[in-house]
């Protein structure tokens, strides 16, 4: 009986890295450790996914030239494992959302920006301000393309009937609301990201105009530098949605 290639540990070690990858992301997404240990070991455990499949690349080449069917195997599966780490956080997050500035709070209004109250009581220690930057971040949101649709929302209703509609559509978009005044046109609400579960805060700020109404939105990342588009996806989502059921309710 012929003896196994030891290439087969190429694809052993790269399902075992896989494997430390995804329960991370389970203890981050149960909040059993804090997420820049988790992030440690995404970039360790990643790093070495790499260098796996680099040299499962050699042991491919090396098959080819002995003709060696099983470490050629090994070596195929040992690279497409190893590329995983890379190509998930490229499907998911988007190639362009990687290239926006390193900025987690963005705004309708980078003049004057809603403003949060009930959440800032929900933020833990060493979580990012509630406080906006200022222009430093303005800038930097202003002068970014992928922004130039991040506008305030113009609807024919009053501010009551406007708040209602907005709070109707950030629990379909599965938000949690924690604070809504819907004379005031105020509404705060926490959303969690899909795959690792951080939670963002929104504020929705609905303000008369001659006739109507506008809605400005505001979405912030608790922990992080940069939310790779997040915030301003969700923004995008929150007002389309807002718009359609305005139309709706005619």
């Amino acid at each position: 009986m012929r003896n196994r290639h030891w290439s087969r540990w190429l694809y052993r070690v790269q399902w075992l890295l896989l494997t430390v990858i995804f329960l991370a992301a389970v203890a981050l997404r149960l909040e059993l450790l804090h997420f820049r240990t988790v992030f440690k070991v995404f970039q360790y455990a990643g790093l070495a996914a790499i260098g796996v499949a680099l040299i499962s690349i050699l042991v491919f080449i090396w098959g080819l030239v002995k003709r060696h069917a099983s470490a050629r195997q090994a070596a195929m599966w040992g690279t497409l494992l190893g590329l995983l780490p890379v190509a998930v956080p490229l499907l998911t997050v988007g190639p362009d959302n990687f290239k926006v500035p390193p900025i987690h709070d963005i705004s309708t209004d980078l003049k004057n920006p809603p403003e949060y109250r009930a959440v800032v009581s929900l933020r833990d220690p060493g979580d990012n301000s509630v406080a906006y930057d200022g222009e430093e971040v303005a800038k930097q949101q202003r002068e970014a393309d992928i922004y130039a649709d991040i506008q305030p929302l113009m609807l024919k209703v009053p501010v009551e009937q406007a708040t209602e509609m907005a709070a109707r559509v950030a629990e379909e978009l599965g938000w949690r609301i924690v604070d809504r005044d819907d004379k005031s046109g105020h509404l705060e609400a926490v959303d969690r990201t899909l795959l690792l579960g951080f939670s963002d805060d929104v504020v929705v700020r609905v303000t008369a105009t001659e006739d109507g109404s506008r809605v400005d939105v505001r979405s912030s990342s608790r922990v992080g530098l940069s939310d790779l588009g997040k915030n301003a996806e969700r923004i995008r989502e929150f007002l389309s949605d807002l718009e359609a059921r305005a139309k709706q309710a005619g």
